[in-house]
């Protein structure tokens, strides 16, 4: 007895609708998906945009905290945000402050000095006619960005009246041909400032200008700056100076009379 087939259609003519079923719902998918990315792309785009365009050109007090108040600052057409430390503190001398910048032996452990320093070397060494000298940082980020290069040339300043001595540090990202390993950072302009005051304090003023360059998203620093600042300050750095090399030294291009602690 014949009987007919409940399903006309063939398992080949099945297994072929199956697959453009699929295909339709991936097809779909894919749309959803590429709308949804767009969408994504122009809201950051348009959110860095008006991030880049923003700002007061005014310092905004962000901890107050131990004595140590740590501020930030937005300027019109920057990424980057500006962070300023101000502390005071008699523990140490002129001479200790500065001497870190003259240390070479920092090359032999430099991530002690700066989290993630791959190396460090002195490009020019000391020169005490210019007080100045030039050295690159090497530093590891996470992937996939590439480690960042930080050629640096720092300059000391003393000013003769009020003693004050600044310590400038400045990208100067063509001193040396571009290395493939590495982003060289372009912008970079960090300012030390100390100031005697009586009874052997001295006030430190420091401003932190800082952009990674290379697609680096700069919201990162921006967040951790003030924090990581005031722990540097406060923590980090005090405590490497106590070390005898810093503690004693005396740097003759430093007029630090009557401004000793006590």
């Amino acid at each position: 007895m014949n009987t007919l087939n409940a399903n006309p259609q063939t398992p080949p003519a099945a297994a072929t609708a199956a697959r453009e079923t699929k295909r339709a719902r991936l097809v779909r998918w894919l749309k959803r998906f590429t709308v949804a990315v767009c969408v994504l792309v122009t809201l950051a785009a348009a959110a860095n945009w008006l991030w880049l365009i923003s700002g007061s050109d005014k310092w905004v007090l962000k901890i107050n905290r131990d004595g140590t108040q740590v501020y930030t600052m937005k300027t019109p057409g920057s990424a980057a945000l500006k962070v300023r430390v101000v502390s005071r503190s008699n523990a140490f001398r002129l001479s200790t402050l500065i001497a870190p910048v003259l240390d070479e032996s920092i090359q032999q452990d430099c991530a002690k000095w700066v989290t993630g320093c791959l190396h460090y070397r002195i490009v020019q060494p000391w020169d005490a006619r210019t007080q100045s000298n030039v050295a690159m940082w090497t530093l590891s980020l996470f992937a996939p960005f590439a480690p960042r290069e930080l050629l640096i040339q720092n300059q000391v300043t003393q000013d003769p009246r009020t003693k004050v001595v600044t310590l400038e540090s400045f990208a100067v990202p063509n001193r040396l041909p571009p290395d493939r390993c590495c982003v060289r950072v372009e912008h970079l302009h960090n300012i030390w400032r100390y100031t005697p005051l009586p009874n052997g304090v001295i006030q430190q003023d420091v401003l932190y200008d800082l952009d990674m360059g290379g697609a680096f998203p700069q919201l990162l620093l921006n967040i951790g700056a003030p924090e990581q600042l005031f722990t540097e300050v406060t923590q980090s750095n005090p405590a490497k100076l106590r070390a005898e090399r810093y503690r004693d030294a005396h740097l003759d291009f430093l007029d630090e009379r009557g401004v000793d602690t006590q």
